[in-house]
């Protein structure tokens, strides 16, 4: 029975996930997007971002992150929202936070694997529990503090509709407030879904990468077939294109007066390092033609007077 009990949660485990909303309020430029592709974070990882960007702790962040703080500019507060037991079907306003980057001052995304909102909560010194009835004065309260503090409530069916109408008008008022004090708040939401609604996403997730990968078949094959159609016509673009002016010798090989980039370089690299080579050897034989010529030295035979006195 513990073994599969033990089983049972490592499948869970698996399936579900912890994401992780970078929001910007007001001034922006305190945070900034990487180039990395992927999103995949760890507990650590996200504490070492928030320490890095709120000054708090460590200041050295995990390399590798989708999210980095500025250089030069610091926000004046930070909330966590930690929201637990989520289904974001159920809640299309916080959906559209935690899966599009660039609007609604989204800058960027964090994905952990399992359940840990409460493990990166543990990273922030004031966390306080709430209920749907306190979240927008808890909320209010926490974003006109300096440096970071958190939030934390447990969602179910019945008021998720009423969390996600109530976080959208909250960070709308917030948005209003910082654009008016000239400030800048970054609101971390994180969002620890249920059992049953990361696995329906993971699974909606593949499909969709399935038939990403279907289409991408379908496209390579189609290229390789224009590939090879276009494969007798390939010296003539060739020609035409890139090389210009050129014919074909008796052997069937196309040339070309003209040079590759690639050949130029190469060229101007030997032809340089010859020159130099060259100008110092010269260089070196006219110091040895103008060295001046000591009587006591060897070419003089000096030494062997000196044996034949003795």
């Amino acid at each position: 029975m513990r073994v599969f009990l033990a089983a049972a949660f490592a499948l869970a485990s698996v399936d579900a996930a912890t994401r992780v909303a970078v929001v910007e309020i007001g001034k922006s430029g305190t945070v900034r997007r990487t180039t990395s592709r992927s999103n995949d974070a760890s507990p650590d990882g996200v504490a070492s971002f928030w320490s890095a960007l709120h000054g708090y702790g460590r200041k050295l962040q995990h390399a590798g992150m989708p999210v980095v703080p500025d250089l030069f500019s610091r926000p004046e507060s930070g909330v966590v929202v930690g929201l637990t037991g989520v289904d974001l079907d159920n809640m299309p306003q916080l959906n559209a936070l935690m899966t599009e980057e660039g609007s609604n001052g989204v800058v960027g995304h964090m994905e952990v694997a399992g359940q840990h909102c409460n493990t990166m909560l543990r990273n922030v010194d004031n966390v306080a529990s709430v209920e749907p009835a306190t979240l927008d004065n808890a909320f209010k309260s926490q974003a006109a503090e300096s440096g970071i503090s958190a939030l934390k409530m447990q969602v179910t069916s019945e008021i998720a509709a009423d969390v996600d109408s109530q976080i959208a008008a909250d960070l709308e008022k917030l948005r209003v407030d910082a654009a008016a004090s000239g400030k800048t708040v970054i609101v971390h939401i994180i969002v620890e879904e249920d059992d049953g609604a990361a696995r329906r996403r993971r699974l909606a997730r593949r499909l969709s990468e399935d038939e990403e990968q279907e289409e991408g078949d379908e496209e390579n094959n189609d290229g390789d077939e224009e590939a090879e159609d276009e494969d007798g016509e390939g010296n003539q673009q060739q020609a035409n294109g890139f090389y210009g002016y050129g014919y074909y010798n008796s052997y069937g090989e196309w040339v070309t007066p003209y040079k590759t980039m690639f050949q130029i370089q190469y060229f101007n690299v030997v032809l340089w390092t010859a020159l130099g080579l060259i100008a110092a050897l010269f260089f070196a034989i006219y110091l040895m033609i103008n060295m001046p010529m000591m009587a006591d030295t060897l070419l003089f035979g000096q030494s062997a007077l000196a044996v034949n006195a003795d």
